[in-house]
């Protein structure tokens, strides 16, 4: 079978995103292990300082002016039966519906990967806080107060939003033969943001794992009392601040003294929780810089996320695969996919700091629920395995091209 995906850039090992490290991950699997000619098509370069992924055996670059007969003649010239068009940029999906004309003149058809939370977009999220930062320190400050007015005015907003978003997720559905989201949850959700119905077309295939390994029980006996947090320290989306401030209430505990958190990862709204630290004076609080995160999952003993949503989050599964069980805000769907309440973590209302809060002492307190917890996060994740998230996509190219 001859298969050309199609992302907004070139592909390459070393760069980072979720749809990038997706499609390099199924690539190499199914280029390896299912012995399938993989092909790309992409609108822009990668910088210059990343190297193309050297296992497709062609690319095609497009543009928004959609030139067919080039577009033809690579997937005649290569026999391509699937197309896979993963989630573009607003001004690259006018081709689609040429795309798609032109995969079906040649034979091909066509799959819509999308790999958001549908209606992510609207999810931003701004506080008095960060506005206040911007202000004093003139970072953004303008910028910071269009977000907290917007997340104040959240449901009048979301209606608005989905109007204006109605075309983007429409066009794509109306034009492939099936579309693909990361969890069953987002059926529904991506519908009415497309404004549409029926989910004849809809499948779930969510991301595979990118470790092999997974906890031992050698493993667990040796997780240290830490709590990490994995992201992009971003703050209108991943609300890190939130989890600054559970931990507020975590450092007045005097029964979780020997805990500390750490936070991994780098981004603009760095010096924003450096100052948060200072102001609120935390004492246990870690900032490691971008890491490589697989040493910190398999030494710490919780996990939190605080985003505002996420479509399949990479790095709570990878936490789960190392023993680490989680504390996250009910803000996303996929999150009942990967996390059973009471079993491996805990979910909580979406803005409840109490009971997040609440959450984190509990596992912390309680070393057998803590190790219980640790077990069946391993145990859970077997099925996002790659040999099984892949043979959800043998079996959806299968069934695409009998009809």
């Amino acid at each position: 079978m001859n298969l050309l995906t199609i992302n907004s850039f070139d592909c390459s090992a070393q760069a980072s995103g979720g749809v990038n490290q997706t499609t390099v991950a199924l690539t190499t699997y199914f280029t390896q292990k299912c012995k399938i000619n993989c092909y790309l098509g992409f609108f822009e370069n990668i910088p210059k300082k990343f190297e193309p992924l050297p296992l497709f055996k062609g690319r095609i670059l497009l543009n928004r002016h959609f030139d067919k007969e080039a577009f033809a003649d690579f997937l005649k010239t290569n026999h391509i039966d699937i197309v896979q068009v993963n989630f573009l940029k607003k001004h690259n999906l006018t081709v689609m519906p040429q795309l798609y004309e032109t995969a079906h003149q040649c034979g091909a058809k066509v799959i819509y990967a999308f790999h958001m939370c549908p209606g992510f977009q609207l999810h931003t999220y701004g506080s008095y806080e960060r506005t206040k930062y911007g202000w004093l320190h003139h970072d953004n400050a303008l910028a910071e107060t269009k977000k907290w007015f917007l997340t104040a005015m959240q449901t009048i907003w979301k209606l608005i939003g989905r109007r204006m978003l109605q075309s983007k997720y429409r066009i794509p559905y109306e034009h492939c033969d099936r579309a693909v989201v990361l969890s069953k949850y987002y059926f529904e959700l991506y519908l009415y943001y497309a404004g549409l119905h029926q989910s004849d077309k809809m499948t779930a295939i969510c991301n595979a794992l990118r470790f092999d390994q997974f906890a031992t029980d050698a493993d667990i006996a040796a997780k240290e009392n830490t709590v990490i947090v994995v992201a992009r320290f971003d703050e209108d989306t991943k609300r890190l601040s939130l989890a600054l401030r559970a931990w507020r209430e975590i450092e007045q505990d005097a029964r979780l003294k020997e805990w500390k958190l750490q936070l991994v990862g780098d981004g603009r709204d760095m010096p924003f929780y450096r100052y948060l630290v200072d102001k609120w004076h935390l004492q246990r609080v870690e900032f490691t810089g971008q890491q490589n995160p697989l040493e910190y999952y398999r030494k710490a003993s919780l996990f939190l996320m605080t985003s505002t949503a996420e479509g399949w989050p990479l790095v709570l599964s990878e936490a789960m695969q190392m023993g680490t069980p989680v504390v996250a805000m009910d803000s996303f769907g996929s999150l009942h996919d990967l996390v059973t309440d009471g079993q491996n973590g805990r979910i909580v209302p979406n803005n409840d700091i109490k009971a997040f809060a609440g959450a984190m002492k509990e596992i912390m307190c309680e070393s057998d629920l803590r190790k219980a917890m640790s077990i069946c996060a391993v145990e859970s994740t077997h099925e996002f395995e790659m040999k099984h998230v892949a043979a959800k996509w043998l079996a959806l190219f299968d069934e695409i091209q009998k009809f």
